[in-house]
């Protein structure tokens, strides 16, 4: 074996580790030419296993004093960098069926290369699906990608047809506005800012004035509880510490998820009845919202 301690020049510390290996081989096959070492089935590791790859940058790559150990075998593919020289590559051409969106070179196309999906995604109520796969609903976006496509052909660079999908609330929100763009073009245009501000007040001077609502009368000696799922009606008197049942803390409602902030931990629902269902965390007096909340 041959051991090489060495100071890496200054100007090879920017560059390539290939460069310190062939190097290193250089001067192994020079004191063992009958046991030469081919450079392109070797590669560098150090203590821990990491194994570099061949266009690792040195400065960037090793340890000042590290122990560095030669290993047979090709050198690591450096998946990161050969995604990113995809990516970049403009020969390469980009499939547009739903669930594929692979790179792809048309003369590797054939009548298998593309597992795809017929219809388009479907977002609602946190649930993430393909059309043609309704049976496959999935919260996580990781799971969502990752159902097999149900059909196959080759890959090709046109869009399916309406591929412009949106969610159910954005297409009501475009609905909404193209009915507002409807009544606005049988409406009398205005000519600037003033005359649109002046039939404004105009229109509200002439609206009826809206009564505000009268609060509901509780019936004497009664008063309403304030807890988060709880919100019942009591008798003062009767109010104890085990009289009421609720929880501590606030509802959440994100990315169709729902729960509660004091019973976050592995407590979480999507659907509206499960969520309902969470059992109340806290038992305690009622409180009516004033003063202080005689739990605390």
């Amino acid at each position: 074996s041959l051991v090489l301690k060495m100071k890496i020049p200054k100007k090879w510390r920017s560059g390539p580790i290939k460069k310190l290996c062939d190097f290193f081989v250089e001067s192994y096959n020079s004191k063992f030419p009958d046991d030469a070492l081919d450079p392109s089935k070797v590669h560098f590791t150090n203590s821990s296993g990491r194994q570099f790859h061949a266009d690792d940058i040195i400065e960037e790559s090793f340890i000042h004093k590290e122990h560095i150990y030669i290993k047979d075998g090709a050198p690591p593919v450096n998946e990161k960098k050969l995604k990113e020289e995809l990516d970049n590559d403009p020969m390469l051409l980009t499939c547009q069926r739903y669930g594929c969106q692979a790179r792809y070179r048309e003369e590797d196309n054939h009548p298998r290369a593309c597992y795809y999906h017929e219809k388009a995604p479907v977002f609602w109520n946190g649930y993430k699906y393909w059309g043609c796969c309704p049976d496959r609903k999935e919260y996580n976006w990781s799971d969502f990608m990752r159902v097999p496509g149900c059909r196959f052909g080759p890959h090709t660079t046109v869009k399916p047809k309406g591929s412009d999908f949106a969610s159910p609330t954005v297409l009501a929100a475009r609905q909404a506005e193209m009915k507002a763009k409807t009544k606005n073009q049988k409406e009398t245009k205005l000519n600037d800012i003033t005359q649109y501000t002046k039939k404004t007040l105009e229109e509200a001077k002439k609206a009826p004035k809206q009564e505000p609502k009268p609060k509901p009368k509780l019936p004497e000696g009664c008063a309403k509880c304030v807890h988060w799922e709880c919100k019942k009606m009591y008798v003062i008197a009767e109010n104890n510490s085990k009289a009421c049942k609720y929880h501590a803390g606030r509802p959440v409602f994100h990315d169709g998820a729902k729960w509660w902030t004091c019973c976050s931990a592995g407590r979480k629902a999507y659907d509206w009845d499960t969520f309902m269902k969470i059992p109340k965390c806290r038992i305690g007096f009622h409180w009516d919202g004033k003063g202080t909340d005689p739990n605390e």
